[in-house]
């Protein structure tokens, strides 16, 4: 039976509920997700401290959130000397929008390959008999090859679910960078010809501290994108150095030759469902989830991303992650423990 934090953190709606002198008791999950503080930090805090212009009448008031700027609506109520307080995001016409798109994109997303495995296995089932031992490897490799894009679509789909909820777990550990990329590379090699992609790390490269799956599908998701909205005669460049300015910062890029992202689009790149209007991207199947997935993970690994692009010339993502030479003094303890 869940008790009443887990029934308040299952609702939709940011709640806070403080003490008689003002100080938090509860900062509920819908709360993190719109301030970008955790329970952890606010609890025990003067609420007056983080909402200054808040007060127990009903308001509208601005809370911070990350880099942007949310409106929301106060209402706040009295019981027992203390208070509890609602937020309530006035952004609902824009959510609800940007749902109905996605699943608007992922049912064709989903459509698309349903249709063409359906489409083949009815053939050769059909009409196996006739066809040469040639056609039925290529109809069964499609089939194939769109099993595989449903996996993704539905491995996407569970990551959001489970960053959303907090359910995503990591075990960091000492990785060989070269190798991760080898093998992201190697993956990837079935899909696009191995020519396009170029590894280059320096001698005496650091450890990265990381979990393996996540760092993997981090690589998977940047290299693939740059190798998907590139022309086919261009190629990724994947380099890796310690941070100038801090050693105990990895920085891993991506550089591809492809046609650049607008300025007036960097700021919404990793937003849920966004994609860039263009003619190459409507012609490249994806939900808009990728690069959402991509920068939850990496914060998730305790790093940032970073993205430069001008238009017409490309595009440069660089994630930034621990190097594992200059981990922290507990990190090091628990390794040996």
């Amino acid at each position: 039976m869940l008790d009443e934090h887990e029934i308040l953190n299952c609702l939709p709606c940011g709640v806070v509920i403080t003490d008689r002198e003002g100080r938090i008791l509860v900062w509920n999950r819908a709360m993190s997700s719109l301030s970008g503080l955790s329970a952890e930090e606010m609890e025990g805090t003067p609420l007056q401290q983080w909402l200054p212009d808040i007060d127990r009448s009903h308001a509208s008031i601005v809370l911070p959130h990350r880099d942007q700027w949310l409106d929301v609506r106060v209402h706040g109520q009295d019981f027992s000397g203390g208070c509890a307080w609602t937020f309530v995001q006035e952004v609902r016409q824009e959510l609800d929008q940007a749902q109905a798109d996605f699943v608007s994109t992922v049912s064709h997303e989903l459509r698309t390959p349903l249709t063409s495995i359906k489409g083949f296995i009815d053939t050769l089932l059909r009409s196996g008999n006739q066809l040469s031992e040639k056609q039925q490897h290529r109809f069964l490799k499609i089939a194939k090859n769109q099993a595989d894009r449903l996996t993704r679509l539905v491995e996407d789909i569970l990551t959001v679910s489970r960053i959303q909820s907090g359910r995503l777990k990591n075990v960091p550990q000492r990785l060989d960078l070269a190798e991760v990329i080898d093998l992201v590379l190697e993956s990837l090699s079935q899909k696009y010809e191995a020519r396009r992609m170029h590894m280059h790390l320096p001698n005496g490269l650091p450890e990265v501290w990381a979990d393996q799956d996540r760092l993997e599908q981090i690589l998977t998701n940047l290299i693939d994108n740059a190798l998907k909205y590139s022309e086919k005669d261009t190629c990724v460049d994947i380099y890796a150095k310690l941070d100038p300015e801090d050693e105990s910062v990895l920085w891993i890029s991506v550089r591809d030759q492809g046609i650049g992202i607008p300025e007036v689009h960097l700021d919404q790149l990793f937003n849920r469902f966004s994609r860039i209007d263009s003619p190459l991207t409507r012609e490249r199947e994806g939900t808009g989830l990728g690069l959402y997935i991509t920068k939850s993970l990496v914060e998730s690994l305790g790093g940032t991303i970073l993205v430069e692009s001008q238009f017409g010339h490309g595009s440069i993502f660089t994630v930034c992650l621990p190097a594992a030479q200059h981990l922290p003094m507990h990190l090091e303890e628990g390794l040996h423990a």
